[in-house]
């Protein structure tokens, strides 16, 4: 196994987090190119952080100018085509609407949100200061293979089942002074 970690760059405009490059060789052959295969998801999957007054997008590529949108912790999570099984409309919103009823049950602040991989979206929920462990529970009971989640000094997705950080982003040193 080869492993190789590229550069991370400027947020303004810029990709923060290029990818890791990581290809499985035999006999000196690439016969998996991680790279490949996750490189567009790693670097185009975007979401958006809805409040009460204003919303921004957010990913690997660009983090907002404004800080506040980051301060507070939280985790998006969807319903949506479990274990990525792509299910009708229908069917997602019914899982979305459960969703719904269990932040409701456990009493946490949240906001409607979408994750966006090109022309593929998902309705989601932003919800505000919960800790990563429950998160990931969440997830797991709605058979998700991964959360996004705001430590308020990183952004991190996450697999559900393993707690493996997938993509970590630590974006604190941009904003020294808040």
């Amino acid at each position: 196994m080869k492993f190789n970690v590229i550069g991370i760059g400027d947020y303004i405009g810029k990709c923060i987090y290029d990818e890791a490059e990581d290809a499985l060789l035999v006999n000196n052959k690439i016969v998996l190119d991680f790279k490949k295969k996750y490189k567009n998801f790693l670097k185009y999957t975007k979401f958006m952080i809805n409040t009460e007054i204003d919303r921004n997008w957010v990913s690997f590529q660009f983090i907002p100018i404004n800080y506040e949108y980051l301060k507070r912790k939280f985790a998006i999570i969807t319903a949506y085509n479990p274990k990525n099984l792509i299910l009708n409309d229908f069917l997602n919103f019914i899982r979305n609407t459960e969703l719904e009823s269990l932040i409701k049950t456990l009493g946490y602040e949240y906001m409607t949100s979408i994750g966006e991989l090109f022309d593929h979206s998902e309705e989601s929920f932003i919800i505000y200061d919960i800790e990563k462990k429950e998160a990931l529970e969440i997830g797991k009971q709605f058979d998700q293979s991964t959360i996004f989640y705001n430590s308020g000094s990183e952004i991190l997705i996450t697999e559900c089942d393993t707690g493996k950080d997938i993509l970590k982003y630590n974006y604190e040193k941009h904003f020294k002074g808040f």
